[in-house]
This record gives structure tokens, sequence and C-alpha cells, in this order.
């Protein structure tokens, strides 16, 4: 099997990506780990700086959400729907409050009477690795992008 470019990993990843919706999120707690399943969307135009960023709505309610105001550093995890093999991305880096949403983006169906931004936190990740892990290239193959 032929080594992709890094430019065709960055391809493979962003479309692996766009392709999901979900994933788990998490962030290191006193306790260890606080994780929670989010809906994500990744950022139109957002390969600056040579790293993907991704929009999470996490539910203001859960544990990780209190605990992602004391640090930034996240792992988030998306597994992609059952086929021939296991594929999934796990992507280390960093998350920050996005002020101004894009709800419409995030949430197209919302019929609630309750605002969004009362229920969830929306957090931009910024990879600085990603690693897919793609089983059906053989057991234990994995592509990387670092920054």
């Amino acid at each position: 099997m032929r080594t992709l470019s890094p430019d065709e990993r960055k391809e493979r990843l962003a479309s692996f990506l766009a392709q999901q919706r979900s994933g788990v999120i998490s962030a290191p707690t006193a306790q260890g780990m606080g994780s929670m399943p989010v809906r994500y969307r990744p950022v139109s135009g957002s390969w600056g700086d040579g790293g993907l960023e991704l929009d999470c709505l996490v539910p203001r309610w859960a544990d990780v959400a209190h605990h992602l105001s004391d640090t930034a550093k996240v792992l988030l995890i998306v597994q992609a729907p059952s086929g021939a093999g296991l594929r999934w991305a796990q992507i280390r880096g960093t998350a920050r409050p996005v002020e101004t949403p894009d709800w419409a983006g995030l949430l197209p169906r919302w019929a609630s009477t309750v605002q969004p931004d009362a229920l969830y936190l929306v957090v931009r990740v910024a990879p600085s690795r990603i690693d897919l892990i793609d089983e059906n290239l053989g057991w234990g193959m994995q592509e990387t992008l670092e920054w």
C-alpha cells in the first residue's frame, strides 16, 4: 500500500468527518475524564493553520460542559456506522466556546420554543492530532495528521 501525502490524508479525514454527525467528547477532570455524546459539524473552510475545526453541541447539563470551562484539552472520538471493518477518528486538541454559533447549521430542524443556547454549549475543537483508524485497509491501519 502506498503512503498518502499530507494533502491526501487531509482529504480522507475531511471526507470521513463530513459523513458522520456524532461522536463522544472527553475532557480531563480531577477524577479522570468526563465524557458525553455530542453532535458535531465541520466548520466551513476550516483548514486554516493546517487543522480541521469542528463545532460540537454539548448539553449544558452535562458534566463535561463544566469541565470544559476548567480545561481546553479535549479528545473527540467519531466512529463510522458498522461496515465490513471498523473505522473511527480520534481527535486530540483544544476546545473553546463559540460566541455566536450557527444554530441553523447545527440544528436545522429545531422546533422547540426554548432557545438552543439555553440547552447547549457550542465549542469549537481545533485538532492538534487526528488519527483515522480504518480496518478496511487492514487490521490496525492508521493515518495520522499532526500540527
